[in-house]
């Protein structure tokens, strides 16, 4: 933080500006530390990133920016990956320090309509932090959930056209690849907790607890055609005080799934006493599955209120089913059985050889099931005071109570959250308090934030968070030890 203040010092911001070009570059530098209050929780270390952003305007007809940043994460245990930038077809990056794209696209102007060419983030919907029916950007969870939206979110390779008339304004979105999601590799402190393996499985049989062991595979990107392309359109129209929306995405489900394949070995331990010993290898496979999305949003004023809503149909949507159960109703004690009769007749086939034999077990972990997810949120405004209050649920009509899936409890998911924000001192401070509870799993979120500009270019704030819930399966008890308090230095030029 100290390297973040000396260096602010002479930074500035270059511009120019002609008769028919403009052009400017403009960046951050940021210091921040974590303090992990779970001390059994990986550390990390303190953080530098700068962010670069140049800007170019070409009169009234085009416009071309390029945002870059250059971290220094101290997140990241153990880099594999020598690369600088971070790549498109990667879910564990694992490389620091890293160079981000985070957005490059170049804005073409004109009275009727304007393209957008280039890596982009799209912003659709009215809720904050969950849209149900923004699904054209992936986003990085290497930070959790804890991270804004829009830090959350990665550009992706895509033409945008916005097309405006009297009757309706019309947004079109084409994706020609597919983007993964980002997770952090396994050792490191925000990785999803229902993606760890048990240490153990125990079906009640005579062998009793197996021990479990596992490794996770990158993603196998689709292959770069037409068909797999992704797009999207979204309808908008202002009338009597609404502003009404209408959208349909086709695609990629942009949330992590995975497969779980899964070997059963065994091994003879004593040959004379025919005792033998059974382990479980996982392989946790990326998956991807195409769904449509249908959305309806909307917004308005109400005296001194402001309503938002959101709707989205998910058509073919799969879901994760929760691992234990999926290998407890697989690894039955008769399944067991079966494998140790076959076990025994390979070992006295190959003449007493065979001492250690892999079985394999392929469960069906992905359940295609079609939900909505829909939310309401109101926002009021008072001097220096906003308070938002929303509320967002998962509704699945065909739940199978005898197949449960995760961040979902016999077929919904309602999430409350809550946003208060005051400033003080003519804005100069402003705290910043964010919570969310969820009703079915009672897991919850508490993130308060104090946030001081020392000057008009230098910005300080410190928070905590504090997550946890009844259940570790769900959104946010999965990160039940991850609460932490937290400083940022910022300083602009």
């Amino acid at each position: 933080m100290a390297l973040c203040l000396l260096l602010c010092v002479p930074a500035h911001a270059w511009e120019y500006e002609g008769e028919n070009l403009g052009a400017s570059l403009t960046g951050y530098l940021q210091a921040g530390a974590v303090y992990a209050l779970d001390h059994e929780s990986p550390d990390e270390d303190p953080t530098t990133e700068l962010g670069l952003e140049f800007r170019a305007d070409v009169s009234d007809v085009s416009t071309i920016r390029i945002f870059l940043q250059a971290v220094d994460d101290g997140t990241v245990i153990n880099p594999g990956n020598g690369l600088m930038f971070n790549e498109f077809n990667k879910i564990y990056q694992d490389k620091n320090p890293y160079v981000d794209v985070d957005e490059a696209y170049i804005d073409l102007y004109s009275s009727h309509a304007d393209v957008r060419v280039g890596i982009q983030k799209f912003a659709w919907g009215r809720l904050d932090e969950i849209n149900p029916t923004d699904n054209l950007n992936p986003e990085d969870f290497r930070q959790g959930i804890v991270a804004d939206e829009l830090d959350r979110k990665i550009g992706v390779p895509a033409v945008k056209v916005n097309a405006y008339s009297d009757i309706a304004n019309v947004e079109l979105a084409w994706i020609p690849w597919f983007v993964p999601y980002r997770l952090p590799t396994q050792e490191e402190r925000w990785f999803p907790g229902v993606l760890e393996a048990p240490a153990f499985i125990d079906t009640g049989a005579a062998a009793g607890a197996i021990p479990v062991s596992a490794r996770y595979e990158e993603i196998d990107i689709p292959a770069f055609n037409l068909d797999n392309s992704q797009a999207g359109i979204r309808v908008s129209k202002y009338l009597g005080g609404w502003d009404l929306s209408l959208s349909y995405f086709r695609g990629y489900d942009p949330m992590p799934l995975t497969e779980a394949v899964s070997e059963l070995t065994v091994e003879l331990e004593d040959p004379l006493a025919l005792a033998y010993d059974l382990s479980l290898d996982l392989t946790y496979e990326p998956s991807l599955h195409r769904i449509q999305v249908f959305g309806f949003d909307f917004t308005t004023t109400v005296s001194s209120f402001t309503l938002r809503g959101e709707f989205a149909y998910f058509k073919d949507k799969f879901y994760n089913r929760k691992l234990r159960s999926v290998l407890g109703q697989e690894i039955t004690p008769a399944r067991q059985q079966a494998i140790i009769a076959d076990f025994m007749q390979n070992y006295l086939a190959s003449s007493g050889e065979a001492l250690r034999q892999s079985f394999r077990i392929d469960p069906e972990v992905n359940i295609r099931m079609d939900s909505m997810k829909y939310g309401l949120g109101i926002d009021y405004i008072y001097g220096d005071t906003s308070i938002s209050m929303q509320v967002i649920q998962e509704w699945i009509p065909d739940y199978d109570k005898d197949m449960p899936v995760y961040f979902n409890k016999e077929g919904l998911d309602t999430l409350l959250t809550l946003q208060f924000k005051q400033f003080f001192l003519q804005n100069t401070m402003e705290f910043d308090l964010r919570t969310a509870y969820g009703i079915e799993f009672r897991d919850y979120l508490v993130k308060p934030s104090l946030k001081y500009n020392f000057t008009g270019t230098l910005q300080g704030t410190i928070g905590l968070a504090v997550l946890g819930g009844s259940y570790d399966d769900s959104l946010l008890g999965q990160f039940d030890d991850n609460d932490e308090v937290y400083a940022r230095l910022k300083c602009f030029f």
